[in-house]
């Protein structure tokens, strides 16, 4: 009679398939402070938008930030920060998204402007990625 041997998952190995940076992310933050602080990042990236949205209409585009990119950046940190709100996993979004912005108005020779742009959405797609992981994570309990 041959006997198989299961492997059974234990915490220890759901800690090591996620990495040191999804569980230090996956802390949740005390009481009401989370929703505090999705609230603050929804509304200045609100601000930023209607900013943004009145220097373009009004023929300044130039002034500020670019509408599309505000736009982007400002709904995918903020649909992050309000699924997020429990942790402040969604920190590597928002510096990914601050830089995005950031390499879109600093004047830079077009194949480093390109460059440097998919750099700064792949740092805020792999932000996405970890705040989700992360959230899960914190959902799990902790033994």
């Amino acid at each position: 009679m041959s006997t198989t041997h299961v492997h059974e998952s234990t915490t220890a190995d759901i800690d090591d398939e996620h990495g040191t940076l999804v569980r230090s992310l996956s802390a949740v933050l005390p009481g009401p402070l989370g929703s505090i602080i999705a609230t603050v990042v929804v509304l200045v990236s609100l601000v930023f938008l209607v900013i943004s949205v009145v220097t373009t209409w009004t023929g300044n585009a130039d002034n500020f930030l670019p509408l599309f990119q505000v736009f982007v950046a400002g709904t995918v940190v903020s649909l992050n920060a309000i699924y997020a709100r429990k942790t402040f996993s969604y920190v590597i979004t928002l510096i990914g998204a601050i830089l995005w912005l950031w390499v879109s108005v600093t004047p830079f020779l077009p194949f480093w402007q390109v460059v440097l742009q998919a750099v700064t959405v792949t740092i805020m797609a792999a932000g996405l990625v970890f705040s989700l992981a992360a959230v899960a994570q914190s959902k799990k309990p902790r033994f």
